[in-house]
């Protein structure tokens, strides 16, 4: 008997998922494939409610796979080696298939007792996104003796964060999953913590600006690390709120630019005064991040860094972004740093600010 085993937190389980289950299945013949929901994730915060994800789960793989909800009803964290422990007492013959993706297999060292999950089950690997290295792929097979099989499944860049996203934005959702899941999500008010604030928004953005902002937003949330997350979403939110506003509403906010301000950066400095007064962030971190991710400063913190980074790289600008998206933070940084003082120094020369020459001083000495 040949099993596969799929986890992960569901948050919410999409098209992708199902589709990597149906590909496992028949290229690896499977008798079953059992959906495992995490219940306590150990190395991810997550925010929904495990009974919640499970019915999610419930309703995806209704009539494709079983679900089971042996880590939702375990205690302590899920562990994937539990699991596999557990499903092997259950079905002691029988040959167990983890499906992981590509993503996965690359962080596999990290796991608990990587050794013995290998021992206790075949690797069959995704791919999201971008092909895993066959470095990565020697590497585990051989310091794990891991047996690695590939999915025969095009890679697609579907994720949950994403999908979470645009209901947060009240963005629909229904080609990225089961339409019973995208009824349960609409129907239970998931996944919209911050919808009040991104309504509110909307009135001060035009239509173009408020799409790039969802755009930052989603850049933010790749760059940032777990523990990031809830600051660089508001911080990438209302980086723009006041981008639109006109100069008879400064006074509203008690702002008054320098003179050797440029037009082009009033709206960061102004815009960290509307985001303390209009929507409530007291949170000094935020604001600086809003204040400088036109101009930058010396001694950028992360999530300055993050959001200087995310506005100049988000998807939807029409500019060529690769070679700015490599590396890490700071690298990506130092690049957006340089091509964005190089683009003022050509368009606007003469009229750079002040603050945009002390950082790039700073940090290219």
């Amino acid at each position: 008997m040949k099993i596969g085993i799929f986890g992960g937190t569901f948050n919410p389980p999409h098209l992708t998922h199902i589709k990597l289950v149906q590909c496992a299945k028949q290229q690896l013949q499977l008798d079953e494939v059992i959906v495992i929901p995490c219940g306590d994730p150990p190395h991810k915060r997550c925010e929904t409610d495990k009974y919640t994800r499970l019915r999610l789960t419930q309703l995806a793989f209704n009539g494709i796979a079983a679900v089971s909800d042996y880590e939702i009803n375990a205690k302590g964290k899920s562990y994937t080696v539990l699991t596999l422990r557990h499903i092997k007492q259950m079905y002691p013959d029988a040959e167990l298939y983890l499906i992981i993706g590509g993503d996965s297999l690359k962080n596999f060292g990290k796991w608990r007792l990587p050794e013995e999950i290998a021992q206790l089950a075949k690797l069959a690997v995704a791919n999201r996104g971008r092909k895993t290295s066959r470095a990565v792929v020697n590497r585990i097979q051989t310091k794990y003796n891991a047996e690695i099989v590939f999915l025969d499944v095009k890679p697609d860049s579907v994720n949950s964060t994403d999908i979470r996203l645009m209901c947060q934005f009240g963005k629909d959702i229904s080609d990225y999953v089961p339409q019973q899941v995208a009824q349960y999500i609409a129907r239970n008010d998931l996944y919209t913590a911050n919808r009040p604030l991104v309504d509110q928004l909307r009135g001060y953005l035009d239509e173009a600006r408020f799409n790039h902002t969802y755009y930052v937003v989603k850049r933010g949330l790749q760059i940032a690390r777990e523990d990031e997350r809830d600051k660089v979403f508001l911080a990438c939110l209302l980086h723009d709120c006041a981008k639109n506003l006109k100069f008879f509403d400064y006074g509203r906010y008690g702002f008054e630019p320098p003179a050797d301000m440029p037009q082009s950066v009033i709206h960061s400095f102004l815009g960290a005064k509307v985001a303390q007064k209009d929507f409530g962030i007291y949170d000094t971190e935020i604001l600086d991040a809003i204040a400088y991710h036109t101009t930058g400063r010396p001694g950028m913190t992360r999530l300055d860094k993050i959001v200087y980074v995310a506005d100049k790289t988000e998807e939807s600008r029409p500019y060529p972004k690769a070679h700015l998206k490599r590396g890490s933070l700071d690298k990506m940084f130092l690049a957006c740093l340089k091509e964005a003082y190089e683009v003022c120094v050509r368009t606007h020369d003469g009229s750079i600010c002040p603050l945009s020459k002390q950082t790039i001083d700073y940090y290219c000495k």
